[in-house]
């Protein structure tokens, strides 16, 4: 039977949870830009979805051309979103995998945990 360590899981604890503030702070500072349409039309999306930027050829800015800027804005915001979402589980995987292993959850139990 192993034993357990209370203070050596104290430390990974706050060594984990260092890492977790070094990630989120990365993470605050990244952006992601994607466009759509062949460049079109591109959305540069920062932390939490801030919209940092917006490009549109100016080929778009003819009025009957409206409804495919609207779409091509809306899948450029879509693709950024995406990516954003992309780079910050990229970023909190070492984080979710240490949790994992500290733990035992494995992550089928990680997966349950974020669903809650």
């Amino acid at each position: 039977m192993v034993s357990f360590n209370l203070e050596q899981f104290a430390a990974q604890a706050r060594a984990m949870q260092d890492h977790v503030a070094q990630m989120q702070s990365r993470l605050e500072s990244a952006s992601v830009t994607e466009a759509a349409g062949d460049g079109l039309v591109s959305v540069s999306l920062g932390a939490h979805g801030r919209v940092l930027g917006v490009s549109i050829d100016p080929s778009l800015l003819d009025p009957s051309k409206r409804d495919l800027l609207e779409n091509l804005v809306a899948e450029a915001f879509t693709n950024a979103s995406s990516s954003m979402h992309q780079l910050a589980e990229e970023h909190m995987r070492p984080v979710s995998d240490t949790i994992s292993h500290l733990t035992g959850l494995g992550n089928a139990g990680l997966d349950r945990l974020r669903k809650m």
